[in-house]
């Protein structure tokens, strides 16, 4: 009787531990399953999202927003709503972008997420208010964003009156840029690094002393302080070599460098052109080395001080993308004072006068430059990058 009991039991057990086993493979199977489908889903979404970004790059903004909707119905992630909100805004489709962009904030977005937003909300309220048009955001960022209400059981319609009429969301005009390329090339830009190189003739100091003509180079940095108005500053280090005059032999050399900063304006034709008109003022310190003077150990000396003064009109064309290069022909002039610092007879040295600058002078130059224009994501960088 025991040994039967006994084994009615072993078989009952072991009955039970094959159910157990089986069961635990079909949830880990499940499991497995659900966590595959889900990859799956984000794989699918991320494909969906990245051909979006390729049509909205080639301007196909309604076949763009489309994929973006679909990877937003495949996972619901801030980076997608973005996406989604930059193509319907692109499209003019205003109601529907501003509900996009509304549920990027109820799906967990990154600070640099949310400021790309309000960035965006920024845009589509000005293009509203500039098209006159009223926005309705509503919906759940990715289908229909209009404002609707369930039926009410306790007031049924009335057959015997027309519905009202559906809602249809705010559309205006498209943007005529694309928002996530760079802008068309235009004269505006961050900073610059660029060289000239002139050459002219006039008269520095005493008459003869010093040739009346010479040349040099120029290293200069831009700064475009109003775009809007392409209103810059400059900073340059000029150099320049006057040959001795013909005084003999009183006649010298001289070697000028100008420390300076100037203001200029391009003024150019058209919206986007390539060749603009640019006047400069500025002012400068100028340190020169008569006679190409050397101290005890062979190096040239400047040791006599004045300032100075610079005009100049440039031509510029600009070409390359985003019109970062540019090369330019220019005329002018560089102004100097009488030296007003600089060694005297009780330091063994040659007073202004001794060597021809105690009187001032001008050089008018041609030049010929190259300059390269630098710029941050104002100007020719996107308005928003997709993720």
């Amino acid at each position: 009787m025991v040994t039967f009991a006994g084994s009615v039991f072993r078989e009952g057990l072991t009955r039970m531990i094959r159910f157990t086993s089986f069961a635990t493979g079909i949830a880990l199977a499940a499991a497995l399953a659900g966590h595959a489908q889900a990859q799956s889903q984000a794989e699918i979404a991320s494909k969906l999202n990245e051909e979006g970004k390729e049509l909205m790059y080639a301007d196909k903004y309604a076949e763009a927003a489309k994929k973006f909707q679909e990877a937003v119905a495949r996972v619901p992630e801030a980076k997608y709503f973005i996406n989604l909100c930059t193509a319907r805004l692109q499209e003019g489709k205003l109601d529907e972008a501003l509900t996009a962009c509304n549920a990027v904030d109820l799906n967990n977005p990154s600070p640099d997420q949310k400021s790309r937003t309000e960035k965006l909300v920024a845009k589509i309220n000005d293009e509203a208010k500039k098209q006159h048009l009223e926005l309705h955001a509503g919906g759940g960022g990715g289908g229909d964003p209009g404002p609707s209400r369930p039926p009410d059981p306790n007031h049924p319609p009335d057959p015997s009156r027309p519905p009202p009429p559906a809602y249809t969301p705010v559309v205006g005009r498209p943007l005529g840029t694309n928002l996530v390329v760079a802008a068309p090339p235009d004269h505006r830009y961050t900073w610059t690094l660029g060289i000239d190189f002139f050459g002219g003739g006039g008269r520095i100091g005493q008459p003869d002393v010093y040739a009346s003509a010479g040349g040099g180079l120029r290293f200069k940095a831009d700064y475009l302080v109003n775009p809007i108005q392409r209103i810059g500053l400059q900073g340059y280090l000029q150099a320049t070599h006057l040959n001795p005059g013909t005084n003999d032999p009183d006649s010298l050399s001289l070697d000028i460098f100008d420390f300076g900063g100037a203001a200029y304006k391009h003024f150019c034709l058209g919206s986007t052109p390539r060749l603009c008109i640019t006047p400069l003022l500025g002012v400068h310190l100028s340190l020169m080395s008569p006679a190409g003077e050397m101290d005890e150990t062979g190096s040239q000396v400047f040791n006599y001080a004045g300032v100075g003064a610079r005009g100049e009109l440039s031509f510029a064309y600009a070409f390359g993308r985003r019109f970062e290069h540019v090369l330019s022909a220019m005329i002018g002039a560089n102004a100097y004072s009488p030296v007003l610092a600089g060694p005297d007879a009780a330091s063994g040295g040659f007073t202004a006068e001794e060597i021809g600058l105690d009187k001032g002078g001008v050089l008018a130059y041609v030049g010929l430059g190259y300059t390269y224009r630098f710029n941050t994501p104002i100007g020719s960088s996107p308005f928003i990058i997709l993720e």
